[in-house]
């Protein structure tokens, strides 16, 4: 316990004294500050749109945080890939004499940490938004922190375990927790289906005893409830049933024997991870873990020159389970389906085209865009001795991502266009505006990634790109908007897709040098 103790210590105290030789680190102290406001401001303006700014509102919110963690949480537990290890732990402290309880317990200190923020948060939240008293807010703070962390921690690990005797209750506890997830699923889309998506029959949903007394996430759901506005029958029964619960799990967790079966599991995530960060950092399509399943494939046609870059890529798709599909089409599929059949056609008052265009330039600005094989394709020096012009070559390079992106806009701009009555034709500009939004966002990363380098790390150049995209987005908009209002609304149509054609154009033109010699960028 004390080796890992000082490990941790140590660890902690050598990264800080690295971290404060370095400049950008104030950058980023400065920017973490600036995200946690955002956050806040978030929860207030989500607070004053939906009329929730009072006690109950910050139950409502923390309803949904406790559900999607809860759940995200316990499948991967499920799965044992809840705890992150490095490589280095297989090397150095698998092997130690320490109990692989404690070894497990410090693994997932990264999860503990998450819990700590975000209680913190909420409890701000609840304070300055909210208006919970902040005496109701510490004691919610300290109770869902204090208690989070017993039952998960107790859950992780009678999970990872491997007990032999309780190798059955184990596989049992697996598929409850999979059952769970799908009762949550349940409840919910019984609530929307019934009373369709709206105020009404969503804060119906929250306030509902199904959801408040599911296992586990409802129980601490009616806890948070009894803390912040006080005792009713539902969330003092809820409440017993979760301390009852994390009571249980606790003295289970504490009399099971950990055999460190789980060792052999978490070192092969470990390298797993590692490689999954590798690959996202070098800008490679990546998605799940472990050795990829290729198939056999096949392409007619190889183009030649530069082309020949877009037809290998092609290529590798086609091996791919998925082909060119990611999670962002199933993401696209699934809001379709929500916006059809759940949100229905928007009143006159939010006109259905000017909907869809938001949710398109939203869903631009909100996502981490499609970095693909682009940057694997810089690596290679081959590229560089390809006797085309470098426009061609950068181009080619990103050619399936703009692919992609309008595979992805066709898949929810269709449906959902037809659907609410949208002319073809607005809906073919939409489209277009997502995927020339979509290729600028690429073109940004490229030029952060020629400019910065390594200067500012991965999440510097993240902002940005968040900052330069949003400039240029606002900057758009206080064209567009003012031209639409004052003329004609169908203006917005033409001005948002020309407009964005002509900014990403000139910033792909800023891009070029980076294909024209591998040596100036080493």
């Amino acid at each position: 316990m004390r080796a890992l103790l000082y490990l941790t210590k140590r660890s902690f105290i050598n990264r800080a004294r690295k971290a404060v030789r370095k400049p950008v680190t104030y950058l980023y102290i400065a920017l973490g500050i600036f995200y946690v406001v955002g956050i806040l401001a978030a929860f207030a303006s989500l607070a004053a749109a939906g009329g929730i700014a009072y006690k109950q509102g910050i139950v409502y919110v923390m309803t949904v945080w406790l559900y999607f963690i809860f759940c995200s949480n316990f499948l991967s537990y499920a799965k044992l890939k809840g705890v992150i290890f490095r490589p280095s732990h297989a090397h150095f402290i698998f092997t130690a004499p320490i109990s692989s309880k404690l070894v497990l317990l410090h693994g997932a200190i990264l999860n503990y940490t998450v819990s700590l923020v975000a209680d913190f948060l909420f409890s701000v939240a609840a304070v300055t938004i909210f208006h919970v008293e902040p005496v109701r807010a510490i004691l919610l703070f300290v109770f869902c922190f204090v208690f989070e962390t017993a039952f998960e921690t107790s859950l992780m690990v009678f999970l990872y375990s491997g007990e032999e005797r309780f190798q059955g209750l184990i596989r049992l506890l697996r598929l409850l927790i999979y059952v769970l997830v799908g009762a949550v699923a349940a409840v919910v889309a019984w609530y929307l289906v019934r009373g369709g998506l709206n105020k009404e029959s969503v804060l119906a949903l929250f306030e509902s005893p199904a959801l408040r007394l599911l296992p586990v996430a409802g129980w601490e759901v009616s806890a948070v409830s009894l803390l912040v506005t006080g005792p009713d029958r539902w969330n003092v029964i809820g409440t017993v049933l979760f301390l009852l619960a994390c009571a249980g799990m606790l003295l289970v967790a504490r009399r099971i024997r950990c055999t460190g079966a789980y060792y052999e599991d978490a070192a092969k995530f470990a390298d797993d991870y590692a490689e999954l960060k590798r690959r996202n950092q070098k800008g490679e399509s990546s998605v799940g873990f472990g050795k990829k399943k290729l198939k056999k494939a096949s392409l007619s046609g190889w183009g030649t020159g530069a082309k020949a870059i877009f037809s290998r890529q092609l290529l590798e798709y086609k091996k791919e389970r998925f082909f060119i599909f990611t999670g962002f089409t199933l993401a696209a599929l699934i809001g379709a389906v929500v916006c059809i059949f759940f949100v229905g056609r928007p009143d006159e008052e939010l006109p259905p085209d000017l909907l869809l265009m938001g949710i398109a330039i939203y869903m631009v600005f909100v996502g981490t865009g499609y970095m693909g094989k682009w940057g694997k394709e810089l690596e290679l020096p081959y590229i560089y001795l390809i006797p085309e012009p470098a426009a061609k070559k950068l181009w080619y390079a990103t050619c399936t991502e703009h692919l992609k992106a309008l595979v992805d806009a066709v898949i929810f701009c269709v449906p959902v266009g037809l659907a609410w009555g949208i002319s073809i034709w607005k809906i073919a500009a939409i489209i277009l505006s997502y995927v020339v939004l979509q290729a600028n966002r690429l073109y940004i990363k490229v030029l952060g990634d020629s400019l910065l380098g390594d200067t500012l790390g991965t999440t510097g150049k993240q902002f940005f790109l968040l900052g330069v995209q949003g400039g240029i987005l606002g900057i758009g908009a206080l064209a567009s908007i003012p031209a639409a209002y004052l003329i004609n609304a169908n203006l917005l149509f033409l001005i948002v897709p020309i407009y964005s054609m002509i900014i990403t154009v000139l910033i792909a033109a800023l891009t070029v040098p980076r294909f024209e010699c591998m040596e100036q960028w080493d």
